[in-house]
């Protein structure tokens, strides 16, 4: 029986940073996305560099039917890694954003990652070993304006994750929130966002692949909630700390200063 790691959202950035960084340990992958001709693309370098197996699943797991699909696609598979990592995002107040999108980053944020989540579980506990990933953000800790419904949304997952740790203590199944902050992906360029990736410094943009490999360090040392740079370590801290007044004009300073809709 072959060992697989599914990762979704595998087509570009931390995905696909994930997908190499457990190919090259081992595995065979199953690696899902929308984008059919990059991710097969993809999923050939890999092959070719790590002579592992690769399935790949074209599926939008924003909808209910892209989540039942994948689902069934898993029959008979042994998933012993889950990569929760498929995301999108918006760049609008709140009550400007399409509600139809809404729904669907809710959906893929929330019930999504759960479903499978729980899917996988079952086989996981099984055989008493697994590891389970879900990639978070730094902005689950720190709120601002213009991704609401993102920050509540990648809440929720850190919150799911403490509290399957706590439920799989004593168990040979792992789990970790990983909540980075800015990375060197396609995820603002397709989200209709502009941001300065050239900037250096404390909230200067990351490589996926330094993000994956940081965030695998904290893994087995036991991290469960990783927030693996110092820029995300600081919002997390302010965000924490910091009178709230205080943090909601800075939180709207920081945003006017270095993010804005295209």
């Amino acid at each position: 029986m072959l060992h697989y790691a599914l990762i979704t959202g595998a087509t570009s950035g931390l995905g696909l940073a994930y997908a190499k960084w457990f190919a090259g340990k081992g595995y065979d992958l199953i690696m899902t996305g929308r984008r059919k001709e990059v991710i097969e693309r993809r999923a050939q370098e890999i092959r070719d560099k790590f002579a592992c197996k690769v399935i790949v699943i074209l599926v939008d797991l924003a909808q209910e039917d892209g989540v039942r699909k994948l689902l069934a696609s898993l029959e008979g598979r042994e998933i012993h890694v889950l990569v929760n990592n498929a995301c999108f995002g918006f760049r609008t107040s709140f009550s400007d954003t399409d509600i139809d999108g809404l729904k669907r980053l809710i959906y893929l944020q929330t019930i999504a990652v759960a479903e499978i989540t729980h899917y996988v579980l079952r086989g996981m506990k099984e055989r008493n070993k697994g590891i389970i990933i879900n990639i978070s953000s730094d902005g689950a800790f720190a709120v601002v304006p213009g991704n609401v419904t993102y920050a509540a949304a990648k809440r929720f997952i850190v919150t799911l994750t403490e509290g399957l740790h706590m439920e799989l203590m004593g168990t040979g199944i792992r789990v970790q929130a990983v909540c980075p902050g800015f990375v060197d992906t396609d995820f603002h360029e397709n989200n209709g966002m502009y941001v300065d990736k050239t900037r250096k410094g404390m909230f200067g943009f990351r490589q996926p692949g330094e993000v994956v490999d940081e965030a695998m360090k904290e893994f087995e040392k036991g991290s469960i909630v990783c927030v693996p740079d110092k820029a995300g370590k600081l919002v997390k801290a302010m965000a924490e700390y910091m009178p709230k007044k205080m943090y909601y004009r800075f939180a709207d300073d920081f945003v006017n200063k270095n993010i804005r809709k295209n």
